[in-house]
């Protein structure tokens, strides 16, 4: 599908989606939403992993919030104002109070931003590292002090950003990571209080009665069934066991389907997220860039986006999501660069050193991807036999759950992998971290798990980061596509069409840019 057909496309789904909001918000109600994996904790501060920031933005909330075309709209903290010189950020917080009756206060706010969120959050970190000071000393307002302008501060302040506010006197006690109101019971300001976490199977939230905003949320309770199946995931919402599949669970392969049956909602969310290949750069012959530059010129990227992901979204070209407008590098092009060619391939590994034995294999490697996919499995069976096809064997290694974010994240116990990554709407937050020194924190999920380390890159992806306006915060991203054109640590496959799926009884879904706005989401009886 050429850019225009899916602009068109995204956009009659996105009418089709908006229609429903004419009618009147209905009280009450049960929202039931199929998952592919439990959560891990329940907070977006640790992590990119969905489940984690549905159910910790239900619970807790973000300075700000996204609304349509990811207009900055007020969240906890109800206006706000920037110096000139874009090192100044002051925030004027809403009445707010915890689950224990607390208020919301700033200390909240400047704790848990430099405690948890710029320690912890993948997303967050780049933010957290541009804070020089912030001053808590009014408990309503909140003054940031910058060391150096930075482009997306407050696109950084929204809770699935990693920017969660959590309670200071809760956490402050004791260890972050195990504390109960991380783990287990939540003590949040959110629109939703956890009632029940049946671990493997479902978590359900309820209203929670002292919530700021008057008259919301109009939901009774919202139900996360964990279904870790496509297939069934997609049956369920058929039979009307569940109401709404959020994008990164929804397959393409069910696109066709559900869009011709007016009983369902599709619509494009996000802010730009990509199909990716991890190398593991550490284990040999994927040390070598020449190695990983064969293996790319061996993929038939073309039947993957045709067959796989079904024309939708687009094929990656660089390093960058081309949706990243003013950062991607229109001259860097893997289509030209890369484009496929086995018996080119062949002669680049045998340049590389890894020529075939007497069977034929070159090497073997670990192809580790998530089970929960449908997508990400057919992709791994097409690596599989491009691969094999010039002399790689490729042993598949299906993983569930949270189980596949240890493997890759914590043990690198694989040599490639299958990966999905948002661009977080800028690429000092989402790109960056798959490339930096500085994301290689073992343990700490959806980073730089290739632990790919170049100090060139790490120097321009800084210097992007701090560039005054996106003109020269553009020449250094411009600069560092091209180098990780020729490394290839991390492979840009396709960028996604990230697509909402839910019953045409749940309304007002289109309200945000990607996470709903659950507060306001109602149902109609």
């Amino acid at each position: 599908m050429t850019t225009k057909r899916w602009l068109a496309a995204a956009i009659c789904m996105l009418i089709s989606a908006t229609a429903y909001a004419a009618d009147t918000p209905k009280k009450g109600g049960t929202l039931i939403v199929g998952n592919g994996d439990d959560p891990r904790v329940l907070s977006g501060n640790f992590s990119f992993q969905v489940a984690d920031t549905m159910i910790g933005c239900m619970a807790y909330e973000g300075l700000l919030r996204f609304g349509p075309g990811f207009k900055l709209v007020p969240g906890l903290a109800k206006s706000w104002e920037a110096s000139p010189d874009g090192k100044t950020y002051t925030m004027h917080l809403d009445n707010s109070k915890w689950e224990d009756g607390q208020p919301v206060t700033s200390e909240d706010v400047a704790w848990s931003l430099m405690n948890i969120s710029a320690k912890y959050g993948p997303k967050f970190g780049p933010a957290g590292k541009a804070i020089d000071s912030i001053d808590s000393s009014d408990p309503h307002t909140v003054v940031f002090h910058l060391k150096q302008p930075f482009g997306p501060f407050l696109f950084s302040l929204v809770c699935e950003q990693n920017a969660a506010i959590m309670p200071k006197h809760i956490f402050e006690k004791g260890d972050i990571l195990t504390n109960p109101a991380l783990t287990t019971k939540p003590m949040g300001s959110g629109a939703f209080r956890l009632a029940e976490w049946v671990r493997g199977d479902h978590v359900t939230l309820v209203r929670n009665p002292d919530y700021r905003r008057a008259g919301l949320p109009y939901l009774d309770k919202v139900i996360l069934k964990t279904i870790p199946d496509s297939a069934a995931r997609v049956l369920a919402l058929q039979a009307g066991e569940i109401d709404m599949i959020e994008e990164l669970y929804f397959s393409l392969t069910y696109y066709k389907t559900l869009s011709a049956d007016r009983r369902f909602q599709l619509f494009p969310v996000g802010y730009g997220a990509d199909d990716l290949v991890l190398f593991n750069t550490k284990n040999p012959p994927l040390d070598k860039a020449e190695v990983r530059q064969a293996l790319m010129v061996a993929i038939d990227r073309e039947y993957l986006f045709k067959n796989v992901y079904l024309g939708l979204g687009q094929m990656g070209t660089s390093a960058f999501d081309s949706r990243l407008t003013w950062a991607h590098n229109p001259a860097v092009d893997f289509n030209k660069m890369y484009a496929y060619d086995p018996e080119r391939a062949k002669k680049m590994l045998d340049d590389a050193g890894l020529k075939p034995g007497p069977d034929g294999t070159r090497a073997t490697l670990r192809l580790a991807f998530s089970a929960n996919r449908a997508d990400d499995v057919q992709t791994a069976q097409v690596l599989q036999r491009n691969w094999q096809a010039v002399g790689i064997k490729i042993v598949l290694q299906g993983t569930e759950g949270n189980l596949f974010a240890t493997k890759i994240f914590n043990d690198y116990d694989y040599d490639a992998a299958i990966a999905n990554y948002s661009t977080g709407g800028d690429a000092a937050l989402g790109v960056s971290r798959l490339y930096t020194t500085d994301a290689i924190r073992k343990g700490a999920v959806f980073v730089n798990g290739s632990r790919y380390s170049n100090p060139e890159v790490d120097k321009l992806f800084d210097e992007g980061r701090d560039g005054a306006n996106q003109e020269e915060r553009a020449k250094a991203y411009f600069k560092v596509q091209e180098i990780l054109a020729h490394d290839l640590p991390v492979l840009l496959l396709h960028e996604q069409a990230q697509i909402n799926a839910a019953s045409v009884n749940v309304h007002d879904l289109a309200k945000a840019a990607h996470y709903p706005w659950w507060d306001e989401i109602w149902m109609a009886q």
